[in-house]
Parts: structure tokens; sequence; C-alpha cells
């Protein structure tokens, strides 16, 4: 409480005799407690608010239209189409100081940014004129005026003229009041652009998480989710999708500084399991990556968030990997090792807050140990760097610099690869119903000493 306001009903509650000092006590305590007591509301609810996930910077593009059409009011047989033909030695002229224009038809409504134009003689006067635009000849509004100020009057070359703000028209007119010499208008060439946002991040995914196509493969979905997503053990065999610019906000996007894991129950997956996936699978420059766990020391860090987990078959449960070693079907021992240690986190179906557990499972744990390992102490939309690794037949994983988990294989140790990302666990034979879960990579290294 403020001192001035306690003074002041201190004052009151002394001159007052209806009112005892034990109450005047009580009431100064329930004024402190109750504004504790609303600062910590506000305190937890901010602590539960969803994890929020900023907008990608986006990338502007400007992009040269081309008009479906030119025409004119007036011409001397120096046609306005002379003015679309790359040429600055032919023109478009018409004599009147005012009412002559110029107007090109984009075809359609398009944002226009800019013009460039080229006059006649440019180097020996200025051009007076005006650029109005509009989705019809009979409804313009002018959106660049020089009709005082004119052209540079020292060029023939093509002069840009940007609009305040980018508009959105079908016909742009260049209405033209004479020049500073004679009541001729004369323009040589026009060119209209157009500067939009392309939809694509200024960084991309694969730039931002630091990896290269010699590095990881991207397994992947294209489509929108749901029955027409197609899945790709590697992403780069999809038509049309590269490699350091693939962005999908349905599946594989950033915020330019985490890398988005985005996968959908019910979608496809790979042969070899029937749990969907967005993840990265190690690579050796290029080729499949594939090592001995016996033979020196192998390490997977990185820096991870789980934002949203998933529902998973029975409706009330959610569990998603992020991080696994995967080992052969059948090694050289005749042993079916598979996914030898994954890293989960396990919680509600469709959990977006709170707390969860963090759970090892996979062949290490569920064979070696006989069943899976639990830890609590972790929640969703917190950073964690963790690492995994590898040596001596022995797997160990650290959160940060504290060891959470170690234990021995029990059979060969070859034909190892590390993945990262987004792997659903529990939601075989289920539908897409639109639930989804989402991790955040910031950062990602591999080491094999």
């Amino acid at each position: 409480m403020k001192r001035k306001t306690f003074k002041k009903l201190h004052s009151f509650f002394l001159k007052s005799n209806r009112i005892s000092g034990f109450l005047f006590v009580c009431l100064i305590l329930l004024t402190a407690c109750t504004n504790e007591e609303l600062q910590k509301g506000e305190n937890e609810a901010a602590a539960n608010e969803a994890p929020k996930t900023t907008g990608t910077t986006m990338k502007l593009v400007t992009t040269k239209l081309t008009p479906a059409s030119v025409s004119d009011n007036g011409n001397d047989g120096n046609v306005a189409a002379n003015t679309l033909d790359g040429n600055l030695s032919t023109r478009w002229s018409s004599d009147g100081s005012t009412g002559k224009y110029i107007t090109y038809d984009l075809g359609s409504s398009k944002s226009i940014s800019s013009l460039k134009i080229a006059w006649h003689q440019g180097d020996q006067r200025k051009s007076y004129f005006q650029i109005r635009v509009g989705d019809s000849t009979g409804s313009l509004t002018t959106v660049y005026d020089a009709k005082t100020t004119g052209s540079s009057g020292t060029t023939t070359a093509l002069e840009t003229y940007t609009l305040s703000s980018p508009v959105t028209a079908r016909y742009v007119r260049i209405s033209c009041f004479g020049n500073s010499l004679t009541t001729w208008n004369s323009i040589a060439e026009t060119e209209i652009y157009s500067t939009v946002d392309d939809g694509l991040p200024d960084t991309y995914p694969t730039s931002v998480i630091g990896i290269t196509a010699n590095t990881w493969k991207i397994n992947s979905f294209t489509g929108t989710p749901g029955s027409s997503a197609v899945y790709y053990d590697d992403i780069t065999t999809a038509s049309g999708v590269s490699y350091n610019t693939y962005n999908d906000p349905n599946y594989f996007y950033t915020d330019g500084t985490w890398t988005y894991f985005k996968c959908y129950r019910g979608l496809g997956t790979s042969s070899n399991s029937s749990n969907p996936r967005v993840e990265l699978r190690e690579l050796n420059n290029g080729s499949s990556a594939s090592w001995d766990g016996s033979v020196g020391t192998h390490t997977m860090t990185w820096t991870v968030k789980v934002d949203k987990l998933p529902k998973g078959e029975n409706g009330t449960t959610g569990v998603l990997c992020f991080g696994q070693i995967h080992g052969p079907s059948t090694n050289s021992s005749g042993v079916a090792v598979d996914d030898i240690i994954r890293v989960q986190f396990d919680g509600a179906a469709n959990q977006s807050t709170g707390t969860v557990k963090l759970k090892i499972s996979g062949y290490i744990t569920e064979k070696v140990l006989g069943g899976s390992k639990s830890f609590t102490g972790y929640s969703l939309g917190t950073s964690y760097t963790f690492a995994i690794k590898y040596t001596g037949g022995k797997v160990y994983l650290y959160n940060g610099s504290t060891l959470v988990f170690s234990q021995q294989m029990d059979t060969s140790t070859e034909g190892n690869y590390f993945k990262a990302g987004n792997y659903l666990q529990s939601v075989k034979n289920v539908s897409y119903d639109g639930s989804y879960g989402l991790v955040g990579i910031s950062s990602l290294t591999v080491s094999h000493q």
C-alpha cells in the first residue's frame, strides 16, 4: 500500500469512534493480502499463457508488370504501343498542354508500387505529368503529381517514380501537361512495377537451424493437412521443392529464431512406421549416416522446445518424440534394435501449456530395462538443450550439463544415425481430425569423434 493512502486511512479511522483500531488493522491486512493474491493470479495467468510464435519476416519482391494493352486519346503517328517496345528510340507523342494522356490496361487489378518513364528529349526539358490509377477509366485517382515540378530534365533514360504507398488498380494513366519548352508530350518508354510480399521467409528454416542437404534429410509432407497430404521420406524428391528454400506453414517453417516441425495425427508416414513425422534424418556427405556406437564418441546436441502435444489413440494422452538414435531393424547379432533411444514428452491430449514428463523409450529401455523411464520437472513451451551421447556401447542423455539417463547396450551397436524433429507417438490407426504436435528447434549439432 502506498504511504499517502495509508496516512489518509489512518487519519480517518483515528477520528471515527465507530470503527475500532482492531478493524482498521484487519482492513489493512486484508487489502495487502488481496493485492498479493491478485498479483499472484496475474503471474500465474502469464505463466500459463499459451506460447506464441511470431510471424516470419517476409521478403519484398519487385516485379515488372506487363500491360495487356495501351491506348491514348491522340497522337501524331507516334503511337502508344511504342512505349512498351523496349526501344528508347521510339515514342508516343501528342500535342497539347492539357487533356492528353496515355492509358495502360493491366488486364486485372494488380498491386502497383512504382513507374519508370523515359521522356523523349528528357535531357533537354522537363515534362509535366500526373500518374492516375483506378479499376475503371471513368474513376481514376491521382497517386503521383508532377504537374508543376515535372521530370528531372537531365536524362533520356528511365526515371523512377515511386508511389507513397502501393495501390491496387487495373488501369494506369499518365496525364500529360506539356513540357518546359513546348506543349508537346512525348514518352519513349514506360515500365510499371509491383512490390509485394513473396509469401516466403527472408530466412529459411534450413538456414535458421543450420542444416544442409549433405547433413540432414527432411522427412515431411506436401499438400494441405488431411487426405491430400503426401508424405516423403526425402522432401526434396517432391516436385518443385527446393531443400534450401523449403518452407511450408503446415509442416516446416521458421520465425527467424526457431525452426518449427508441425505434424498432424492421421497423416501418412514411412513404410516402416505407423506414426507420422516431420523430422530430420542424419546424413554423411549426402548419404545415409551409419555409425557404430562402440567405436568413438557420437553426440547430438540440440536446443528444443515442445509447444503442443497431439491427441493419442486413447483420446486422453499425448506424446511425441523430438530426438532419437535410430538403429538397424536387424543388427549383426540378428537383434531388431530399431529405435535405440527415443526422447519424448508425455502429457495430455492436445496439451499446449503446463508440466509434462520426459519419457525415454526405445530398445535400450523397453528391451534392456524392460520398460520406458519417465522424469518430472519439464514443461511445454520451455527451451531445453539436450545431448544424446553414444560411446563404448553406452547411451547417455544430458539436459544441459546434467546427466539424466544412461544405459549400456546388450547387443552389437552398428548401423546407427541421429534423428530430430517431431515424431508422433501412439497415434496408429487414427483418422485425421486436425490434432497436431508442434516442436521448435533453434540449434542442432552432431559430432563423431
